[in-house]
């Protein structure tokens, strides 16, 4: 799913995605401890206590080599177990970007530029990406292998594999700060990685009905499901 980005200023100041680079490094030197690596504790605290949440992002898009390709930001507001919606800041004022809503049964995806609506079986839309790994729809450890990688830059970072090879990313970070979500990186199959970082991360929210529903615009396109 190739949508305008997702990403957030967390709590402690990230370095991009050398930050994983360098804690690659740290593991191997034997600089963090052992005891770190295998503790997965704050990951399965956070999908077991945290039914729904909202906050800012931004995201940045690297290419395989580190440069940056796009950025985009917004913000998000997510429910336990396939509710969401994905609001992003235009390019320019004035104007609308791209939202992304999911009900629990169907995802909208709306581009204003385009003047389309793109809708799907949420599992037709969400299966094979990251957003898995969010919605809490199944035990992370029946979808993907869990490493623990340790703490760096007071970031407690996460790796998730995919156990199976038919999706479109590699692997998934997923950084936690005091256990809430700070920040996380999508490796895709062509080496190309986006960040993701959160700000104004709040966990104590009910959120209300309207806001995981979507009624297309007049005069739009709308292609997919009724």
């Amino acid at each position: 799913m190739h949508t305008q980005g997702m990403t957030v200023d967390s709590h402690a100041t990230l370095c991009p995605m050398r930050t994983f680079y360098r804690t690659t490094l740290l593991l191997l030197s034997g600089a963090i401890p052992a005891a770190a690596i295998a503790d997965t504790a704050a990951l399965d605290n956070f999908m077991a206590e945290v039914n729904a949440f909202s906050a800012r992002f931004e995201q940045t898009l690297y290419d395989a080599d580190g440069d940056t390709l796009q950025t985009s930001s917004g913000t998000v507001v997510l429910e336990r177990p396939a509710r969401f919606r994905w609001e992003y800041a235009a390019p320019d004022s004035g104007a609308s970007g791209q939202v992304l809503v999911a009900d629990g049964e169907r995802v909208w995806l709306y581009d204003p530029d385009l003047e389309q609506v793109t809708v799907n079986q949420i599992d037709e839309r969400v299966a094979g990406t990251p957003l898995v790994v969010l919605m809490g729809t199944e035990p992370l450890d029946s979808v993907f292998t869990v490493e623990s990688l340790g703490s760096s830059d007071g970031i407690d970072w996460f790796e998730l594999a995919p156990m199976t090879a038919d999706g479109d990313f590699d692997a998934v970070f997923v950084g936690l700060d005091d256990g809430e979500l700070a920040a996380m990186e999508l490796r895709d199959s062509f080496g190309q990685a986006t960040q993701i970082r959160f700000s104004d991360f709040d966990a104590n929210i009910d959120p209300e009905d309207e806001l995981f529903s979507f009624v297309a615009p007049p005069g739009v396109d709308v292609i997919g499901a009724d």
